[in-house]
């Protein structure tokens, strides 16, 4: 079931005419619908209100000055109307009315103005002489000018009540959708730097990985060979930056015994051991566990500091985050969301991330505001 701002009010309105006046002969309305339209639909249906598009009327004169006019209620003739499908090519004519003529007019125009521009949606009804629709015995003469008026400006108010009541439910289902999509984009944002956050933990381990075998090619003046599967069972292996480089080593200098040609070794996946105790720390309270995100953050900052430093260039929130290739905000905002285990790590490895302590100014004061509470 569509909601009620789907539908243009205009239509809105006329099926509520439609149902208030059974017995009316005829319904019309002339609005801007994704352009002006004129929707016509013949009365006395006890069906459902099917209103007919009547056709591309966006230069039509006489329509334009019709939704023009400010006059909101009035009793005419099907002839004041700028276009009916049963006269379309009429000529206009300006007559003199008598009292009785007006006293016969059968067709009540409501003008209410329209939300789409800055002219009206006009509503025409066309009863029968004899106003049985209002309950009044037959015969003419029954509906003073006075009571004819009266009904009008009645069923004016219920159609700019109408309109009235789809603005502000409009304004509220735009500001539930803005409100959904803004949390949507928010989600897919959040989403994707995770996934750059990610991407970028393991090209940065990756770097860290390379520059160890290098630093061991020269130390031991050999040629080493990375065999398939190597670097992903260590960076899916979930160590801590800090047993890396021993891990590395391990290996490196195991297959170096097992080499007959010492100028050249080969570094495969079998290589990787276990770290001892992990069957131990695969029970770690999770307490414990918890904080392993905030040990990874630190980490990979640590390590981005290193290589900055390797480069000899400037330690801060600015050069860490285009080494990390994130943004400096963003690690303003990770460091917040892991204040309390960042202090916590802090307090039990003081001397573990000297360079991020030193020299990354949020982390420095969660430092710093923990050795002033321990004095």
């Amino acid at each position: 079931m569509n909601i009620l701002s789907s539908y243009h009010p205009a239509l809105l309105s006329m099926q509520s005419l439609h149902d208030q006046f059974p017995a009316a002969l005829a319904f019309y309305v002339f609005c801007n619908d994704n352009g002006l339209k004129v929707y016509y639909s013949k009365g006395k249906n006890k069906g459902i209100l099917i209103p007919k598009d009547i056709g591309d009327l966006e230069n039509n004169p006489q329509v334009l000055k019709f939704r023009k006019t400010k006059k909101e209620v009035l009793w005419a003739d099907l002839d004041d109307l700028p276009i009916n499908p049963v006269q379309e090519n009429k000529k206009l004519e300006i007559k003199q009315l008598s009292i009785q003529d007006e006293i016969e007019q059968n067709v009540l125009i409501i003008r209410v103005p329209s939300l789409n521009d800055d002219s009206f949606d006009v509503f025409a009804i066309s009863f029968s002489k004899t106003f049985s629709n209002f309950y009044i015995p037959s015969g003419r003469n029954v509906l003073s000018s006075e009571l004819k008026t009266t009904i009008g400006k009645t069923v004016r108010g219920q159609m700019q009540w109408l309109y009235d009541f789809h603005a502000k439910q409009s304004v509220s289902i735009n500001r539930i959708q803005h409100a959904y999509q803004q949390n949507s984009d928010e989600l897919d944002e959040s989403h994707q730097v995770l996934e750059r956050e990610q991407a970028t933990n393991r090209d940065l381990l990756e770097k860290y990985l390379t520059q160890l075998i290098r630093n061991q090619e020269i130390t031991l003046n050999c040629k080493i060979i990375l065999k398939n599967g190597f670097l992903d069972r260590i960076k899916d292996s979930g160590f801590g930056i800090d047993s890396i480089k021993t891990i590395v080593d391990t290996a490196v200098n195991t297959a170096y015994d097992l080499s007959l040609d010492k100028s050249m070794i080969y570094l495969t996946p079998n290589l990787i051991r276990r770290k001892e105790g992990h069957s131990e720390a695969s029970n770690k309270s999770s307490q414990l566990a918890a904080l392993d995100k905030t040990v990874a953050l630190l980490d990979r900052y640590e390590q981005a500091a290193r290589q900055l430093d390797m480069k000899s260039e400037r330690i801060n929130g600015r050069n860490l985050a285009a080494e990390l290739q994130i943004s400096a905000p963003a690690i303003t905002d990770a460091i917040k969301k892991h204040n309390s285990k960042i202090r916590r790590l802090l307090d039990k490895y003081p001397v573990k991330w000297p360079l991020i302590c030193d020299f990354i100014r949020p982390i420095r004061e969660i430092k710093w505001n923990l050795a002033a509470s321990s004095e």
